[in-house]
């Protein structure tokens, strides 16, 4: 019942339910924007998908917001979250348009890629502005839960989003640019609605609270580096959020060579290759198994917490994920693959509701924005680390033994580490 009680006192506030309502909304144009790109990209009969294109995609939709993130960090400290989610939604809306009319036109596919740059770092911005909204919506002592409910239930939207791009894919009749096109139309369509729904929330209601004017043009540039130098030194001195960054990292490496090896065994070995509309429908299967995955993660991780310590069930969360990594290794066929997904979310959900929470509860008020643009930095450039090297060590089959089992040896030395350093912080005898 107490596990019940913290979710009705998270859901009973009328704030959080506001702002999970701009990330449902968000989310779910996520999806259908996203299946729209991928199957442009990756699942069309004019393009061949291998491990060199999936990296390069990933690479240049992903790292140039590597680089300006941590900037926009100390923004979201500065101006107010709640424009922020409302303009970088409609701004979302206005280039997703401009993205669907490249793709009806007879532009180089670099054009549409270059514009779904600025889309992708837009909605890292929002994802981050998210992240360090919550504590200003539900007390302290309810951000486990708070995490727990609210990113999976985004990436939940995301996860149906993408099934809602995938029948109206098939609805239209396959893919075809045009339909693609009609695609990414739908998901400006639904960015406008997240914007709207912003403005349910007081314009001051997520913080932060005003402290300082921004200076102009270069002077800007130069205290934005200074305050991201005080942002990463809060969070080198404090020890849990530095732990909380590093297993981010190699989580999400594995977590990418996963997501990669999942597009070409269905791109190029569960289905024909000559047929991207099956394999686009079996990488539904795959994604929807990992939503279910998610929210199994997100359900549990708030009753864990009333016994493990964040740092006992990171090491329950990466111990499990070596273990099904190495069972998904001795076979590498569709169906037992599909139920390591659906285990390998689980333990993907818990590692960030925990992570999310360790930072939420560490890093004060005025330094969590810039906080959660660098933890979205190291969230995906260990994302596009992973594919590059995919990309080496990945055949076009997507079946490799020895990949499955260094990534379940990554794992499992994670959590050793994880366990000898809170052996050490415990007082000995």
């Amino acid at each position: 019942m107490s596990y019940i009680s913290d979710v009705a006192t998270v859901v009973r506030g009328s704030g959080f339910r506001r702002l999970l309502s701009v990330r449902m909304a968000g989310q779910f144009a996520d999806g259908v924007f996203q299946t729209a790109l991928a199957s442009y990209v990756l699942f069309s009969p004019e393009r061949q998908t291998d491990a060199q294109s999936i990296a390069s995609a990933f690479a240049i939709l992903l790292l140039p917001y590597c680089v300006l993130g941590p900037f926009v960090g100390v923004f979201i400290d500065r101006w107010q979250r709640r424009q922020i989610l409302l303009i970088a939604n409609f701004a979302r809306a206005v280039l997703v348009t401009l993205i669907a009319l490249i793709a009806l036109s007879s532009a180089p596919e670099i054009a549409l890629l270059s514009v779904g740059v600025l889309a992708i770092s837009i909605n890292r911005l929002v994802l981050s502005a998210l992240g360090a909204s919550i504590p200003r919506v539900v007390p302290l002592d309810n951000v486990v839960t708070a995490n727990a409910i609210a990113p999976t239930l985004g990436t939940l939207s995301t996860v149906l989003g993408a099934g809602l791009g995938v029948y109206l894919r098939s609805l239209f009749g396959g893919g075809t640019d045009t339909n693609d096109a009609i695609l990414i139309a739908v998901a400006a369509g639904l960015y406008v609605m997240a914007g709207s729904l912003a403005l349910r929330l007081g314009r001051r209601a997520l913080g932060p609270e005003p402290t300082a004017e921004l200076p102009t043009a270069f002077k800007a540039v130069i205290e934005v580096a200074r305050e991201l130098g005080a942002g990463v030194s809060q969070i080198r001195r404090n020890h849990a959020a530095s732990i909380a960054f590093v297993v981010t990292a190699i989580q999400r490496f594995s977590f990418g060579i996963a997501t990669v090896t999942a597009v070409l065994l269905a791109r190029n070995t569960f289905s024909d290759p000559q047929n991207p509309d099956a394999g686009l429908a079996v990488l539904a299967q795959v994604v929807l198994i990992v939503g279910a995955g998610f929210l199994v993660g997100a359900v549990i991780t708030p009753e864990l917490s009333r016994y493990l310590s964040p740092i006992n069930i990171l090491i329950a969360a990466l111990s499990f994920a070596a273990i099904t990594q190495l069972i998904i290794a001795t076979s590498q066929t569709k169906t037992p693959l599909l139920i390591g997904v659906f285990f390998i979310g689980i333990s993907a959900q818990v590692t960030k509701v925990c992570v999310d929470s360790i930072l939420q509860r560490a890093i004060p008020d005025e330094f969590r924005g810039r906080t959660f643009s660098l933890y979205d930095v190291v969230f995906n450039v260990a994302f596009v680390a992973a594919a590059s090297v995919g990309a080496f060590v990945l055949p076009s089959s997507g079946r490799s033994v020895m990949t499955n089992v260094v990534v379940s040896g990554l794992y499992a030395g994670t959590a050793v580490v994880l366990w000898r350093l809170q052996a050490r912080a415990v007082p000995q005898d």
